[in-house]
């Protein structure tokens, strides 16, 4: 499905269709599309393309650490009909092979922090992370999922009801894809204070 247009409001429609909310999952938030999709779609300024190669650098570089499956949400600011400073993703991960305990997983991190510490994450990569683990405790990922989609399927200012994309981590072609249609300029601010 491609990606719906804004509503009047300048937000993405929580849903589509014409019975409403419940008349078919593809037609509710969040709306599954590939990375490419979302360059083409919402890469129209200078601004956003910026934004989007820092995704796209963040996810490779995720996948680099060994985690190379699950999805993402993308909300905020990016998915409205403004100029974004970063782009809100919520990413649900499944642990790199050979990662059990819960321990384990933390050293993991530990060790990639600049790809798991929020701030630094911003500010390298203008992405504003938030990881949720798909193998840890199932009421822990529920109770999260609840959360996050409480707090991303509102706008912040009015609190009107507004959707989602949801992208999958694995397709490295479709990722390659979307950075070809950006070219290989560098961010703007990579390493440098958040604008």
């Amino acid at each position: 499905m491609p990606i719906p247009n804004f509503s009047i409001d300048g937000i993405l429609p929580p849903f589509i269709g014409r019975l409403g909310p419940g008349d078919t999952m593809e037609d509710m938030s969040p709306y599954a599309v590939s990375a490419l999709e979302v360059v083409t779609t919402l890469g129209g300024t200078e601004q956003r393309k910026s934004v989007l190669r820092g995704w796209l650098q963040h996810r490779a570089a995720l996948r680099g650490a060994g985690y190379g499956r699950g999805f993402q949400w993308l909300d905020g600011s990016f998915v409205e009909a403004k100029e974004p400073k970063d782009i809100d993703v919520v990413a649900f991960l499944y642990r790199p092979g050979g990662i059990i305990a819960a321990n384990e997983l933390a050293k993991s991190m530990e060790a990639n922090i600049e790809l798991f510490d929020r701030d630094q994450v911003k500010v390298a990569f203008h992405v504003d992370f938030f990881p949720i683990d798909l193998d840890g405790p199932v009421e822990t990922t529920v109770r999260m999922t609840r959360y996050m989609l409480g707090l991303f399927s509102h706008r912040r200012e009015d609190y009107i009801w507004k959707g989602m994309l949801q992208v999958r981590l694995e397709d490295v072609t479709d990722d390659a894809a979307a950075l070809g249609v950006l070219g290989s300029e560098p961010i703007a601010n990579a390493g440098g204070s958040e604008p």
